[in-house]
């Protein structure tokens, strides 16, 4: 019998990691069924980091497995203890776990698409048809059910019980010239980003298109003394634009929703704190931090630009404003003169309120017409830095097309 349970929100700002409660799970239910209840690698799905209440990466977890039909109560029970125990309860942290027994519903699956660019309501997730437990986090544990990965990426989480010790940026960039593009997000100039910073119980991770590439990083650090005290591969959503694919957008904007719209760049100023604040002619406010980098930069020259902004939508001063994480340049608004209609000369100026002569045979005009081109010779994509990317978004180098012909049955993925 088939079984989808996931888990939400078991975590907190002073400590904890749903993933972690994922790998206790996943570890136990290997002992009870063997390798071969798991129909796929667990799954870390991400969803909408605009939502007021998560706690840190808004990440929910899943096990997709295949048991007898009489240890359905049993998965049922186990994911309860483990919750149970492993949960912070602190803070906002309001765990939830859902169950769907064979089929998905349909249901949980829109729940899902919903969840990666909208606020859900709690309510919607206790009508999905699965059998859920719990508070908020049911939200996200609804979603990790229903949730649909045409294209994924994998994710290594490795662990510690002891203190996290830094990792040196040589030994990163020696494991990124191994294993690139295989590998990726691992640094941002400087900074090492498979290292979190918090208090959370993760040692580092990999993120990666195939598990045997993570695998090969993971012995490569533990040979330089790294070693996790256990380690999981995890299927993602990450990096793979699935909130841009999947996820559902309305016309009309709403607090804490994921939001895109196109419109000209009306204007762009730097404020205190040197962030970017600019307003589309459409009305719509925007604002792009200053550690964005590059993205930041450029909308601020880009006035009688044609863009499509995406990010989150966040009330401030009775409105809404958009807080940029990309943004396309389609073209550019660009005014020129039209030149003499006689002869084709270029025209001057001969003084205020004079008008204008054509140089070239002396025609004079009492205005000179102008006219709008549009330039397209600007259009790119604007990111932020590497250390400022948002967990779904999709870096430009890579095809996660090949994540998904692997199976857990292919390599080792839980140790």
């Amino acid at each position: 019998m088939r079984v989808v349970v996931g888990i939400d929100d078991t975590d907190s700002h002073g400590g904890g990691c749903t993933t972690y409660v994922g790998y206790v799970l996943a570890r136990e239910a290997l002992r009870r069924w063997g390798p071969g209840a798991f129909r796929d690698f667990p799954r870390l799905i991400r969803l909408n980091p605009n939502v007021p209440f998560k706690t840190r990466g808004n990440a929910a977890v899943a096990l997709d497995l295949e048991v007898p039909e009489g240890d359905v109560e049993e998965v049922w029970r186990l994911a309860l203890e483990v919750v149970k125990q492993y949960a912070r309860r602190e803070g906002k942290t309001d765990p939830g776990v859902a169950m769907a027994v064979g089929e998905v519903p349909e249901r949980a699956k829109l729940l899902y698409r919903m969840a990666l660019t909208q606020v859900v309501s709690l309510s919607a997730a206790e009508r999905a048809g699965v059998r859920t437990w719990g508070g908020r986090g049911k939200i996200g544990a609804v979603a990790a059910v229903g949730a649909e990965l045409p294209k994924s990426t994998f994710e290594l989480l490795a662990y510690r019980s002891g203190e996290r010790a830094p990792m040196p940026r040589q030994l990163v960039e020696a494991m990124e010239a191994l294993t690139f593009p295989f590998t990726f997000h691992n640094l941002d100039e400087d900074r090492v980003l498979i290292q979190p910073r918090g208090p959370d119980p993760v040692y580092y991770g990999i993120r990666g298109l195939t598990p045997h590439h993570l695998l090969y990083a993971l012995r490569l650090l533990e040979a330089w003394g790294f070693k996790p005290s256990g380690w999981v591969i995890y299927r993602t959503n990450q990096a793979v634009d699935a909130h841009l694919e999947l996820g559902v957008f309305f016309d009309e904007p709403l607090p804490y929703s994921f939001y895109r719209v196109r419109g000209i760049v009306a204007e762009a100023r730097r404020v205190r704190g040197r962030h970017l604040i600019g307003k589309l002619d459409n009305g719509v406010v925007f604002v792009a931090y200053r550690h964005l980098g590059r993205l930041a930069s450029e909308l601020e020259r880009c006035v009688g630009c044609d863009v499509i902004l995406y990010g989150g939508l966040k009330p401030r001063r009775g409105g809404l404003y958009l807080y940029v994480e990309r943004a396309y340049i389609l073209g550019r608004y660009v005014k020129v003169k039209t030149r003499c209609p006689y002869c084709g000369g270029s025209l001057e100026s001969l003084g205020r309120g004079r008008g204008w002569a054509c140089r070239r045979c002396g025609m004079v005009f009492r205005t000179a017409a102008v006219k709008w081109l549009y330039d397209t010779s600007a259009r790119r994509l604007l990111l932020p830095r590497p250390g400022e990317w948002r967990h779904l978004l999709k870096p430009p180098e890579i095809d996660a097309s090949i994540a998904n012909f692997f199976t857990p049955r292919d390599v080792e993925w839980i140790g």
